[in-house]
This record gives structure tokens, C-alpha cells and sequence, in this order.
């Protein structure tokens, strides 16, 4: 069994921080998270949110383009492109999580 000064449960941006700060004290820290690094936010909440509502935006941009004289055809749109890019866009925050976990 492994044995900590102090236990942190949860990799959010709030657990990370508080295991960091915790380590300046020269302390054995131990950090419980079931699931990816960077909690609700990064992973499930407002960053995948914000990439798809950035998506819609520019969907919306460009179904207006007409009615502000621009005349050309309306492009195609590739969901799994997006999809994998928001998907790659959370992997890069959560490593980036992780390195930071580790200084």
C-alpha cells in the first residue's frame, strides 16, 4: 500500500494545481483521477464545446456570405475532420496536464 502526505482526488486544473503547491511544501503527494487529465473542462465541458461552437459559427458565417456580396459556392463540411481535431486539440491538453503533474 502506498502511503501519502497528501491525497488529491481529481486531475482538474484545480487537483493539479493543488498537488503542485502542495510538493513546494516537501510533501509525499498522491493524485487519484479515473478518467484523462484536465477534468470536466478540457475533456467533456467548455473546450469541446467551444471547438464545436467556433464550428457553428463559421457554418453560420459562411450560409450568410451572400447577403454580404460575396458570391461564391458553399464548400463542403467533414464532420470527422472536425471531430478528430477537437478530439486531437483535448489529447494535446491533457498531456500538457500531465507534464505539468511531473515538474
Amino acid at each position: 500500500m502506498k502511503k501519502f502526505d497528501y491525497l488529491v482526488i481529481g486531475g482538474g486544473s484545480g487537483g493539479i494545481a493543488s498537488a503542485r503547491r502542495a510538493r513546494e511544501f516537501n510533501v509525499k503527494v498522491g493524485l487519484i483521477e479515473s478518467e484523462r487529465l484536465g477534468g470536466t473542462c478540457v475533456n467533456v465541458g467548455c473546450v469541446p464545446k467551444k471547438v464545436m461552437y467556433n464550428t457553428a459559427t463559421h457554418a453560420e458565417f459562411l450560409r450568410d456570405h451572400a447577403d454580404y456580396g460575396f458570391e461564391a459556392p458553399l464548400l463542403n463540411f467533414n464532420w470527422n475532420k472536425i471531430k478528430n481535431s477537437r478530439d486531437e486539440y483535448i489529447r494535446r491538453l491533457n498531456s500538457i496536464y500531465q507534464t505539468n503533474l511531473e515538474k
